[in-house]
């Protein structure tokens, strides 16, 4: 019974000493893994305030806060004893444009479109079909496809388009826009590793059309 008295004595004591005497509370709220992402923008979404007994701080609901900024893909939320909040963030990176009801858009390797390109757009590829978003099935194909293609097929890439599956035709069908007009016909983003390996070589050769569509049998039109 006494160890009984003297464990819950000791838990209050604990908790008190956390919780209402001050000597564990949020001093500091650190920032860290952003890079084009200003840090201000995380800390007024975090909103963790300064004088809260660390324990109290509710990490989940700060992670909720911070990621739904349109900028963060990754969001981690520690408490290092005895008076730091650290928000560890990972920023989305742009692979391709796409236009959406806001104007020319970032969008990310996942299919989400996050912020409003700048003035002058990087030299990314365009996705020029519907609407992109990451749960439809015709980004992310397109997606698949651009993640497959080598840094040197890569940087000649202007267009992403993608033929939605129809009746006769189960999967979505890929077509891409190189430069100097040329275009590449891809068909279904299956065996995209094979395709690019075979596609390389094949850009070697003068052409308007190059089919990889069956990478077994590629074809150069002229």
């Amino acid at each position: 019974m006494f160890a009984l008295v003297l464990l819950a004595g000791l838990v209050v004591g604990v908790r008190a000493l956390i919780y209402d005497s001050g000597l564990a509370d949020v001093e500091q709220v650190e920032v860290v893994g952003t890079l084009t992402l200003d840090p201000a923008t995380v800390l007024a979404a975090a909103a963790v305030e300064r004088g809260t007994p660390l324990a109290a701080v509710d990490t989940r609901a700060v992670a909720e806060r911070v990621a739904a900024i349109p900028e963060v893909a990754k969001v981690e939320i520690t408490r290092d004893w005895i008076h730091t909040v650290t928000i560890t963030v990972t920023e989305r990176v742009a692979v391709a444009l796409a236009e959406t009801p806001e104007g020319l858009t970032l969008v990310d390797d996942t299919g989400v479109p996050f912020r409003p390109a700048p003035e002058v757009p990087p030299a990314l590829p365009r996705l020029v079909f519907g609407a992109v978003g990451p749960d439809d099935p015709v980004t992310r194909a397109a997606l698949q496809v651009l993640d497959a293609l080598p840094e040197s097929v890569r940087v000649e890439t202007r267009t992403i388009d993608v033929a939605a599956p129809t009746v006769t035709s189960v999967a979505p069908s890929v077509l891409l826009g190189l430069s100097h007009d040329r275009l590449v016909r891809w068909g279904p983003p299956d065996r995209s590793v094979y395709k690019a390996a075979v596609l390389v070589p094949l850009l070697t050769q003068k052409g308007t059309v190059y089919d990889v569509t069956s990478p077994e049998l590629p074809t150069v039109r002229r």
